[in-house]
């Protein structure tokens, strides 16, 4: 006895289904392969951009460093020339109103000098003729001493 077969699908047409199911699986995880070569490329340009972020924030000090010193170079060198070129004003004033000073003292040393000799000459002058006046009157006092 022949043992009832069911009815059901072809054998062609089981395989065709079989066939579109791999392909329909076949094609999700062809699909999802893309996604992940995709993401994976994502990743690794992501990596790289942070990788070069952190390669510029190490470089960034020393490149600020750099930067804030030629700043403040270029910044204090006109401070410090204008600085200098205001104390040689001042120096020159000064130098000037010391000459003056100099010549002002030298004059009055002239003049102080002039009148020093001056006092001596009329010293001399009065002390010979007080010397005279003096020899005068001392001769006249032993005069009329020794001549009664």
């Amino acid at each position: 006895m022949d043992a009832p077969q069911t009815p059901g699908p072809a054998p062609g047409h089981a395989r065709t289904k079989l066939d579109l199911l791999y392909h329909d699986v076949l094609g999700e995880v062809a699909s999802l392969v893309d996604r992940l070569e995709t993401v994976s490329a994502s990743l690794d340009a992501a990596q790289q951009q942070i990788q070069a972020v952190a390669d510029t924030q190490q470089v960034l000090p020393q490149q600020l460093a750099r930067h804030l010193v030629t700043t403040l170079e270029a910044t204090a060198k006109p401070i410090h020339q204008q600085h200098q070129q205001v104390i040689q004003a001042m120096l020159d004033a000064t130098g000037t109103r010391m000459d003056h000073l100099a010549q002002e003292a030298a004059q009055c040393a002239r003049i102080t000098h002039h009148a020093a000799r001056r006092m001596a000459l009329i010293a001399v002058v009065i002390g010979g003729v007080a010397g005279v006046l003096g020899g005068l009157l001392a001769g006249l006092a032993l005069g009329q001493w020794l001549i009664p």
